[in-house]
């Protein structure tokens, strides 16, 4: 077997831990390096992985400090989202980083990404976005039934989304892609309300979002936003001869042929099939082995890479580019800036019921919620 792949590791909070769970289970990684800022939370990182022989990571304050010295062959950022694109760029250009694993969403805004992917490409280092579900059984087999022909034509995806568009809805988007083949979204249409100071990991988020994408293949997606208290990570797939309804771990499909509802397991051997966590064991496993193939030369495809982590945010972006223009957006976005933060700035959605509240505030450990509190 070839050498296993060196990890370092930026942050250490839950996503992370995702990531690492899938580096060890796939077999093919051995995690060398930690950095973050608080030693208490590496400690009881450490504790998590003390049984896996293939994690013995030394431990950083400073990640710059890390990839200097444990020179790791794969970084994984999973920070929150304004230190996603400095820390990706400071990766791809220390040298000898063969790949990096971003947490979603990319970055906080669409030039920031671009600049992720210009430095990595420019470095040639292979750039993964963590929409993990891309591998999940349940969307790999709705995306194989669609293939068949077994819906039909797709007509409609719907969905719902909580907590900000970028968090939640950012898997929303890189779903729609991915069950329709990866098409091009060519315009969006939505708006949003933002009546508090609502923020996500210091990121600023509206309160409530609706939003309609259209594709080249003339299918369209919806996505509910903090419209309703249902928050249900799937989706419902209208066919022009059946419909798929779909969570992360199970599938329905009803056609002609099914006499109704009919359940689907996906075939093959998973880590937990159904149990708690299967999203992010079985999808962050089959992320991690399909990065290993493509950051070893083995393969020349990663069906997370940054180009299509970028069109998830770009979709994103343009539900905020159409709210803030009052008009349908083509795409692909011209704007580089967060739409959301230029409407803020210039008065657009003023706050009714002031008092700023992050709904990630709970994760901190005595840091404060400015942007520059990166690598915790």
């Amino acid at each position: 077997m070839a050498d296993k792949l060196r990890v370092g590791v930026i942050g250490s909070g839950g996503m992370t831990q995702n990531h690492s769970w899938g580096y060890l289970n796939s077999g093919q990684y051995k995690i060398v390096a930690l950095a973050d800022l608080s030693p208490e939370v590496m400690n009881e990182y450490d504790e998590v992985f003390a049984d896996n022989d293939d994690y013995k990571a030394e431990h950083f304050i400073d990640f710059r400090e890390m990839l200097k010295v444990a020179k790791p062959d794969v970084v994984s950022i999973g920070v929150w989202h304004s230190g996603h694109a400095p820390m990706t760029v400071a990766a791809a250009a220390a040298g000898g980083v063969k790949a990096i694993l971003c947490e979603k969403p990319m970055a906080d805004s669409l030039g920031a990404a671009a600049d992720m992917l210009m430095v990595c490409a420019r470095n040639n280092v292979k750039l993964v976005i963590g929409h993990q579900r891309r591998f999940l059984p349940a969307y790999t087999l709705a995306k194989q039934l669609i293939e068949d022909g077994e819906i039909g034509d797709v007509r409609l995806i719907t969905s719902v989304a909580g907590d900000g568009l970028p968090n939640y809805a950012s898997h929303q988007t890189d779903m729609f892609r991915y069950l329709l083949g990866d098409v091009e979204c060519t315009w969006v249409m939505g708006n949003v309300e933002r009546e508090t100071d609502h923020w996500e990991r210091s990121t600023q988020i509206e309160d409530k979002a609706l939003a309609v994408f259209g594709f080249e293949n003339d299918a369209q997606a919806m996505i509910v936003s903090d419209l309703t208290p249902v928050r249900w990570q799937g989706a419902r797939i209208y066919g022009s001869e059946g419909m798929i309804e779909m969570s992360t771990d199970d599938l329905h499909l009803m056609n002609g042929n099914s006499g109704g509802w009919a359940h689907h397991k996906p075939d093959g051997e998973f880590f937990k099939y159904g149990a708690d966590r299967f999203e992010w064991v079985e999808g962050g496993a089959g992320q991690a082995r399909e990065l290993a193939d493509w950051a070893s030369g083995r393969s020349d495809y990663h069906r997370g890479n940054g180009e299509n982590g970028y069109k998830a945010l770009e979709m994103v972006h343009a539900v905020y580019e159409s709210a803030r223009l009052h008009t349908q957006v083509q795409m692909p976005m011209k704007t580089m800036a967060n739409p959301l933060d230029l409407m803020i700035e210039d008065g657009h959605l003023p706050v009714r019921y002031p008092g700023r509240h992050d709904i990630r505030a709970s994760r901190l450990r005595g840091e404060n919620l400015a942007a520059d509190s990166d690598n915790s």
